[in-house]
C-alpha cells in the first residue's frame, strides 16, 4: 500500500514469526505486523490513555464505544458478534495507560468481518448518552423495601464497587499514588465508585476525540494473512476519513524522590483489628521497554521471591507477627516504570518498623555475602523455559505476542 511505509522488518526466529513495522503517512497511526503461518489470525488496535482524574473515563469509555456505531447503530454489535462469529477470542481492556481491542479467528470472512465492527466502533462509535448512563453511571429510585431515595447504578460503576472492596486492590491503587504521585498512575484508570459520579457526558466525549484518533492509534496483526490486505481495510474504514495529524499523547515517567516515602491509609476489615494491616515497601528500577533492565528485575524477582526456600520469601514466612507474604510481592512492569514490591499481610500494625527491620537485615546480607552459584543458575533456567514457553493454554500465540509488545508501541519505544 502506498499510503503505509515500511519502517523496519527483522525475522524473530525464538517466536517464529517475521515483525514488520509500518507506518500511515498521512495520519502517523503506525501498524505492527506479526507475520507467521499461523492460521488463528489476530488483531490488536490500542491507544495510550492518560486519564487526569479517577473518574473512570478510559474504563467507561471502553463499554460505550462497544454500544453501537455509524455503520452498525444497534444496540451492542460487540456482543452479537460474540454469539455470531467464529471467534477464539474477543474482549477489550483499559489498564493504567492503555485501552485496547483485541480479537482472534481462524476464519478469514470472520476476521474481515470482526475487523469491520472493530474499527467501526472504536474510531465512530456513536456515543450515546443514555448508553453513557448505562454503562457510566445513572441515579435511580430504590425500592421502598430498601428504604426509599435514590442511588447510583451503572455497569462500571457496580463493577469497580465490587473490584475496589478488596483490600489488595485497593492497596495496589495507594501504592501506586506513593511511588508515582505526579503521574497518571496516581489515579484510578478503572474509577473509584465515590468519583465516577463526577464525570460528565461531554468530558467522555472530549475524551474520545483527544485519544482515539489514528496518530494514537496501534494496529497490530498476527497469521498467515497479508499486511497489504490489512492495510487496505485499515484506508477503507478509517483512515481516509483523518487528514490531520492530531497530537500525540505521551506517558511521563515519575521523577526520583530525594527522601524515602511512606503512606498510611485505612480499610474496613470485619477480622481482628490488631493482625490485620498490608504492609508492603516498593523500589522503581528501570523502564518497562528496556529489555534488560526488565530481565534483570525478574532474574532478581525469582532469586528472592520464587518459592519458600528463596532468602526474602523465607524471611516474609517465618515472620511470628504476620499471617503470609503480601499478594503483591513480586515486580509491577504494568507501568512505565517498573516497581519491585514486597511486604505483609495479616500483621499487626505496632510491629511494621520489625518487619521493614527483617526485610533490609535479609537485603543487606545477600548484598554482601552474595548468592549459591546453583541458585541463581536454577533462576535462570527458569526463566529461560518460561521465555521460550508458547503455551497459552486457550489464549491465542499471536495475542500474547501482543501483548508482550504493547507497552512499548504504547511508550513509542522499540518492540
Amino acid at each position: 500500500m502506498g499510503s503505509f511505509e515500511t519502517i523496519s522488518q527483522k525475522n524473530l526466529k525464538s517466536v517464529g514469526v517475521t515483525l514488520h513495522e509500518f507506518i500511515h503517512t498521512n495520519t502517523g497511526a503506525r501498524h505492527f505486523h506479526l507475520e507467521s503461518a499461523d492460521e488463528n489470525n489476530a488483531f490488536m488496535v490500542a491507544f495510550p490513555t492518560k486519564p487526569t482524574d479517577s473518574t473512570g473515563v478510559a474504563h467507561i469509555l471502553e463499554h460505550t464505544v462497544l454500544c453501537g456505531s455509524e455503520r452498525y447503530p444497534v444496540r451492542d454489535p460487540f456482543f452479537m458478534m460474540l454469539r455470531r462469529s467464529l471467534n477464539t477470542y474477543m474482549n477489550a481492556f483499559t489498564a493504567g495507560d492503555t485501552t485496547a481491542y483485541p480479537f482472534a479467528t481462524r476464519n478469514k470472512k470472520d476476521f474481515n468481518n470482526l475487523l469491520a465492527v472493530y474499527l467501526d466502533a472504536v474510531f465512530f462509535p456513536k456515543l450515546d448518552r443514555l448508553d453513557f448512563a448505562q454503562e457510566g453511571w445513572r441515579v435511580e429510585h430504590r425500592n421502598e423495601k430498601d428504604g426509599g431515595g435514590l442511588s447510583y447504578h451503572g455497569v462500571v460503576y457496580n463493577e469497580m464497587k465490587g473490584a475496589m472492596s478488596s483490600p489488595i486492590a485497593q492497596l495496589w491503587n495507594h501504592l501506586h499514588r506513593a511511588i508515582y504521585p505526579n503521574t497518571i498512575y496516581a489515579h484510578n484508570s478503572g474509577g473509584e465508585p465515590c468519583e465516577i459520579p463526577k464525570l460528565k457526558y461531554s468530558q467522555l466525549c472530549e475524551f474520545h476525540k483527544r485519544h482515539y484518533n489514528p496518530a494514537n492509534a496501534v494496529f497490530m496483526t498476527y497469521g498467515d494473512l497479508s499486511f497489504r490486505e490489512h492495510q487496505e481495510h485499515f484506508e477503507k474504514l478509517v483512515l481516509k476519513r483523518f487528514k490531520i495529524k492530531s497530537q500525540i499523547i505521551e506517558i511521563t515517567a515519575q521523577k526520583p524522590f530525594s527522601e524515602k516515602q511512606k503512606r498510611v491509609v485505612k480499610y474496613s476489615t470485619s477480622s481482628d483489628p490488631e493482625r490485620s494491616a498490608h504492609a508492603v515497601w516498593a523500589w522503581v528500577f528501570g523502564k518497562s521497554t528496556d529489555a534488560d533492565s526488565l530481565m534483570e528485575m525478574h532474574f532478581l524477582t525469582s532469586v528472592l521471591l520464587e518459592h519458600s526456600g528463596s532468602p526474602l520469601r523465607k524471611v516474609l514466612e517465618t515472620l511470628k507477627c504476620a499471617d503470609a507474604p503480601s499478594e503483591l510481592c513480586g515486580i509491577d512492569d504494568s507501568t512505565r516504570q517498573i516497581a519491585f514490591v514486597c511486604g505483609v499481610e495479616g500483621a499487626n500494625k505496632k510491629f511494621i518498623s520489625d518487619v521493614e527491620k527483617e526485610i533490609f537485615d535479609c537485603l543487606h546480607k545477600l548484598a554482601k555475602d552474595g548468592l549459591a552459584p546453583e541458585l541463581m543458575v536454577a533462576s535462570l533456567d527458569r526463566l529461560e523455559l518460561d521465555q521460550r514457553d508458547w503455551g497459552g493454554g486457550t489464549y491465542p500465540h499471536g495475542l500474547s505476542l501482543m501483548g508482550r509488545m504493547l507497552s512499548s508501541t504504547i511508550y513509542r519505544k522499540d518492540p
